[in-house]
């Protein structure tokens, strides 16, 4: 049976009188960054109070968004340079002065429509789907399936995009995108796998194999790293999808080490990416502790490999000719976590894995880039400034006061 279905922030009002504030006054936010943080253009989170709803920030953009716990959030996207402070304004909509964005996040998930499904195959007569909210997976369901558009969930910012298999095999693959436009709407349309062939908007660029991709999940066991093979069921939400950020859930229930059920556990895991950024942010949640719980990163022979830690955060990452689109093509692939939380980073079979210690909330993060895109990125040292400075902002957050 299947169904388709912060940063803290304190408020200085700009007073237009020696009274008290109205909804009339603007509000002074002042934003600064530590000398040890990262630099480049992030979005984060501020909390205004209710009479300001509504309201966005004079000189950045920005946007508001209704969080699943029924909260009212302020996203604005910042780039404050380490050290320093800037000023922002939040005032009336016609007051802003920042022309729109555009649609800079999305998330998806489609499913194939008009056909019937025989045996672990869905037959139809062309390629036409559904965009669905939620989804859970048919017990059918497998890898080639010919059922989900490019096979899973994707999304994407600006800068890069990525997809889900959402099947047994439960890894993360990169779409790279040649311009800022939303695209995965696009992808798989025109034949199903088109998207293996470098298009005008970009392409599936990585050759997962028999890895977890960039970033999946995964059980390490003595026979190897177990992915999905055993799952009782797994299901798909979407949990917001605005101009600056998407983000949609995944849960899975009864993932087991054999098919008996053998320390089976449920994992829910969401995923976020925000506008003007190629990272996307993992939480994980899970039922009870275990201690062979991985992610990782295909490990291509012939990389590069970048690891270090700043701070609270870790990285494992690698660079070179690892691109399917075309010769010499190279990728920068990368798993940030947390130093507390991992009690191993190390190389196996088919992939470099972090091992996540024994807990119940688990958070780390994924990016890929693609120096065709990124030009300023040319060798595995300038990727490696590039993460460090990603990790420096991971430790040492903006702050708004």
């Amino acid at each position: 049976m299947f169904k388709i279905n912060r940063i803290g922030v304190f408020l200085v009002p700009l007073l237009a009188s020696c009274g008290q504030a109205t909804v009339n006054e603007s509000l002074s936010l002042e934003v600064e960054n530590s000398s040890v943080g990262g630099e480049g253009k992030q979005v984060i989170e501020i909390q205004v109070p209710e009479k300001y709803s509504g309201w966005k920030l004079k000189n950045n953009v920005s946007e508001w968004i209704t969080k699943d716990t029924g909260e009212k959030v302020l996203l604005g996207a910042v780039a404050i340079s380490p050290g320093t402070t800037a000023q922002l304004t939040l005032v009336p909509p016609s007051e802003s002065v920042v022309s729109e964005s555009g649609d800079r996040a999305h998330a998806e998930l489609s499913v194939r429509i008009g056909g019937e499904w025989e045996g672990k195959a869905y037959k139809a007569d062309g390629f036409s789907f559904e965009e669905v909210a939620s989804f859970i997976s048919p017990e059918q369901l497998t890898d080639h399936s010919y059922y989900l558009r490019y096979e899973g969930p994707g999304w994407e910012s600006d800068r890069m995009g990525y997809r889900l298999y959402l099947d047994w095999r439960n890894a993360i693959d990169v779409f790279v995108k040649n311009g800022d436009d939303v695209v995965l709407p696009q992808a798989g349309q025109d034949g199903y796998d088109s998207y293996h062939t470098l298009s005008e908007w970009g392409g599936d660029a990585l050759k997962v194999g028999k890895s977890l991709g960039v970033g999946a999940l995964g059980r390490n066991t003595d026979n190897g790293v177990l992915h999905f093979q055993h799952v009782a069921s797994t299901q798909y939400k979407l949990v917001s999808n605005t101009d600056l950020r998407a983000e949609f859930d995944v849960e899975y229930t009864g993932w087991a080490l054999d098919e008996n059920g053998a320390g089976a556990i449920d994992v829910s895991t969401r995923y976020r990416i925000d506008a003007f950024d190629p990272t996307t942010h993992i939480s994980v949640s899970l039922s009870k502790p275990t201690d062979d719980l991985v992610t990782g990163l295909v490990a291509h022979e012939g990389m590069s490999v970048i690891n270090t830690t700043q701070g609270d955060w870790g990285v494992i990452a690698t660079w070179g000719e690892q691109s399917i689109l075309a010769e010499g093509d190279k990728l920068g692939l990368a798993v940030f976590y947390r130093v507390d939380q991992v009690s191993e980073v190390a190389k196996a079979a088919h992939d470099h894995l972090v091992t996540f210690k024994p807990a119940t909330n688990i958070n780390y993060k994924i990016l890929a880039l693609w120096p065709r895109r990124d030009e300023h990125i040319t060798s595995a040292a300038d990727f490696e400034n590039y993460l460090v400075n990603k990790l420096k902002t991971f430790s040492h957050p903006v702050s708004v006061e």
